[in-house]
């Protein structure tokens, strides 16, 4: 990685195994870490244009690939057009959740978890959702209350 970096590569996403881990040069992300050495399997001849499986995950060239501590998204900018709205409103939601949980409210109270219970134990069709959370007022809750 340090020599992709210093030509300007801002991180790697690998299909097989890395090693040196302390001393990556920039983000990379891989299916494992050994501490063998590698082999080039595929001398390249200049810059590949072809699309490439990488994790199950066809990646084609112009797509955009973005990485963070939960994994790795690829897509065109059309594809992270299509789900910019929805992704911001997941943050939203995850952002009042974390809030609530951290002034001491379960997260179960935030959540139809209740009901949801209810329904599976007579064999009914349910799933978790979040409650609206306009409705849950987080200011002036007492946690121990939630407790």
């Amino acid at each position: 990685t340090t020599e992709a970096a210093r030509r300007g590569v801002r991180g790697l996403v690998v299909d097989g195994p890395v090693r040196d881990v302390d001393d990556l040069a920039c983000p990379t992300y891989s299916t494992m870490v050994s501490p063998y050495a590698g082999t080039v399997q595929h001398p390249g001849e200049g810059i590949d244009t072809t699309p490439v499986l990488c994790g199950g995950v066809t990646v084609t060239p112009g797509d955009i690939i973005f990485g963070d501590g939960d994994g790795v998204l690829v897509g065109s900018a059309e594809t992270f057009a299509t789900c910019l709205e929805s992704a911001e409103n997941i943050v939203a939601v995850e952002r009042q959740l974390m809030r609530g949980m951290k002034m001491g409210v379960p997260l179960h109270l935030m959540t139809n978890f209740e009901e949801h219970i209810k329904k599976r134990k007579k064999g009914k069709e349910s799933k978790i959702e979040f409650k609206d959370l306009n409705t849950i007022k987080f200011n002036d809750m007492d946690p121990l209350h939630y407790g």
